[in-house]
């Protein structure tokens, strides 16, 4: 078991990488979360080549239960990377492919939810910059 507590194939390297990380000012809680992840998906599924199959295959499964936050996909992107630097045979970069999306947010507006916005100013409404008081400027 690794200073972690990765017991997968990839406990040594993951260990190597987030101290390679924190050497470098990053710390992050996240960061070992989502790795603690991926390592036992790995210890589970018994996989010993970081290949494609192994890191997509995970992607896929935090995708089923991921929000609309994605950020997790740079982590695994940059263990790819680092142990391709490290020249880690048949270590696989998750393709920019599976970037994370930007979902839309809808307006509250557009729900059919009802709010008292009669205290905002009406649209292109600006304060005046001189004199401190408030004079009306529309926008074209």
């Amino acid at each position: 078991m690794s200073g972690h507590g990765l017991t997968s194939a990839f406990a040594t390297e993951l260990d190597a990488y987030l101290a390679f990380k924190a050497k470098m000012g990053f710390t992050g809680a996240s960061r070992i979360w989502y790795l603690k992840r991926f390592d036992a998906y790995c210890a589970e599924h018994d996989r010993t080549v970081f290949d494609k199959d192994t890191v997509e295959g995970w992607v896929a499964v935090q995708l089923q239960h991921s929000g609309r936050y994605r950020s997790w996909m740079s982590y695994i992107r940059d263990v790819g990377r680092w142990m391709a630097m490290n020249e880690i045979p048949g270590a696989y970069v998750l393709s920019d492919r599976w970037k994370a999306l930007s979902l839309p947010l809808i307006p509250i507006c557009c729900l059919g939810v009802k709010s008292n916005c009669s205290s905002l100013p009406p649209p292109g409404f600006r304060r005046h910059a001189r004199g401190g008081g408030r004079r009306p400027r529309f926008s074209p």
